[in-house]
């Protein structure tokens, strides 16, 4: 439980780091690689978490 809550806020920070960035630069190729890394970021974020889900505790 604790990789989810520290994974949550790690994703959020990343989110707003890198979204104050995409607004305010208003880079269109810019933007299409932050979405692109914040998608990755999730993607990833979900993944560690099913397997986490899977390993027993101990």
């Amino acid at each position: 439980m604790d990789n989810v809550i520290t994974g949550l806020i790690a994703v959020l920070l990343i989110s707003v780091f890198l979204g104050f960035y995409a607004v305010t630069l208003e880079s269109l190729p810019l933007s299409i690689i932050i979405l692109s890394v914040l998608a990755l970021v999730l993607f990833d974020f979900v993944q560690s978490v099913r397997k986490g889900k899977d390993e027993p505790e101990e």
